[in-house]
């Protein structure tokens, strides 16, 4: 588990906490709010470490080899508990005691597993209070009760709440009164990508720290570093040598957000290279072209093959990729067009976008550039994704010239 010193991006959010321990002056609660994926929770568990080490290094950092260290670094420790979204039932079955307490266990050891990079939480899944000791394991009335108790051995004990935002009501109800009458030696670290979700009852009585989005170019980093991915093999009679793609990492950061979690999600689902590529064949179908209705079959068997349990035409993932690699290429078009230095995201077709851009016009990249908006916009409700699709067809003819492209 990383310290202070491995974290990357975060200079910012990292002063402001190194601040308030050099004046010890730590609140009682903290609330790390951004964007998925950009190193929130490996923060709160440096934090963790900080507290409780016994060699602190120099500037502030945890030394990670004292005993409370290797213990806090396992998230083996008697004093850290780490609460996070749990499903209600799993295969049908309430979620409850040892079947409980081995999915928080599974949940933690993946969080351990060799370059692991974050995690995600099915949707259903919540933060609920625990009524009965039965379903309490990972639950805010298991923080409650443990809050309640001096620490075992750490200076500080800490609890981190990871997607504090899916908290049931009721649940949030009961950390408010943790929060209100914070007992003492104790350190609450709440983590959410959407704090705008949270109660203002919550949020006023937690410091904020805000953690930015990493650039394109620290994820890059960030991947090869940690060795999250690795490019494909093909399998022959024998292990053949990597197929070497030195572009999908760079374009899979593009796409990110500023999120390395789902920068490396990217690239471990899908050959993000040829997904790409397919998009823009798409995109660049005309509304009487004879192959649009095929190839709006085409992405409904894919998005069907990917949704699991969502009704016919309503999974919105495969769609929501296709609007995001068209975004990716309008935005190389108009960094191009408008004679920006700036390296494009498709850098392995840079030549290809900067002909297309000379006869492009800077008010109909922007114009088409609406188009993908207005139709990921409408994505976020339940929409049938034929009624999506079509229009982004008809928005976006002379997106990229076939003759031209070719």
């Amino acid at each position: 588990m990383p310290r202070f010193a491995d974290i990357r991006g975060q200079a910012r959010a990292l002063e402001q906490i190194r601040l308030a321990l050099a004046r010890d002056r730590l609140p009682h609660a903290y609330l790390f709010h951004g964007t998925r994926g950009v190193g929130k929770t490996e923060t709160a568990f440096a934090l963790a470490q900080v507290l409780n080490c016994e060699r602190p290094a120099d500037g502030g950092d945890a030394c990670g080899a004292c005993r409370p260290c290797r213990n806090l670094a396992r998230l083996h420790h008697p004093d850290l508990h780490w609460i996070f979204p749990m499903p209600g039932s799993e295969k049908g079955k309430p979620l409850k005691g040892d079947r409980r307490a081995g999915h928080v266990q599974e949940t933690i050891e993946t969080r351990l597993a060799p370059g692991i990079h974050g995690l995600s939480f099915p949707r259903a899944a919540s933060i609920a209070i625990g009524r009965d000791d039965d379903s309490r394991v990972g639950s805010v009335g298991e923080l409650r009760q443990q809050a309640g108790y001096a620490p075992m051995e750490a200076r500080v004990k800490v609890f981190v709440v990871s997607e504090a935002d899916r908290m049931t009501r009721e649940a949030a109800n009961s950390l408010l009164k943790v929060l209100e009458e914070p007992p003492p030696e104790n350190l609450l670290v709440l983590t959410t990508s959407r704090p705008g979700d949270l109660p203002d009852t919550i949020v006023s009585r937690c410091q904020s720290v805000r953690f930015r989005d990493l650039s394109e170019e620290e994820i890059v980093d960030l991947i090869g570093e940690r060795g999250l991915w690795q490019p494909p093999r093909r399998r022959g009679k024998e292990w053949e040598r990597a197929e070497v793609a030195p572009e999908a990492p760079a374009l899979a950061a593009a796409l990110s957000r500023g999120s390395l979690t789902r920068a490396v999600e990217l690239l471990e689902e899908e050959n993000v290279v040829a997904r790409r590529d397919q998009a823009l064949e798409f995109l660049r179908l005309r509304s009487g072209d004879p192959d649009l209705a095929g190839a709006i079959r085409e992405l409904e068997k894919s998005a069907s093959a990917e949704g699991g349990k969502a009704a016919p035409g309503q999974d919105r993932r495969v769609v929501e990729r296709v609007l995001d690699f068209g975004l990716l290429w309008l935005g190389d078009l108009l960094r191009a067009a408008t004679g920006s230095d700036l390296p494009p995201a498709n850098r392995d077709r840079e030549a290809e976008v900067r002909t297309l851009a000379r006869g492009l016009r800077t008010a109909d990249i922007h114009r088409m550039i609406g188009v993908l908006e207005e139709a990921r916009a409408a994505l976020r409700g339940n929409v049938y994704r034929p009624l999506v699709l079509y229009p982004v067809v008809l928005g976006l003819e002379g997106m990229t010239p076939a003759e031209e492209a070719r």
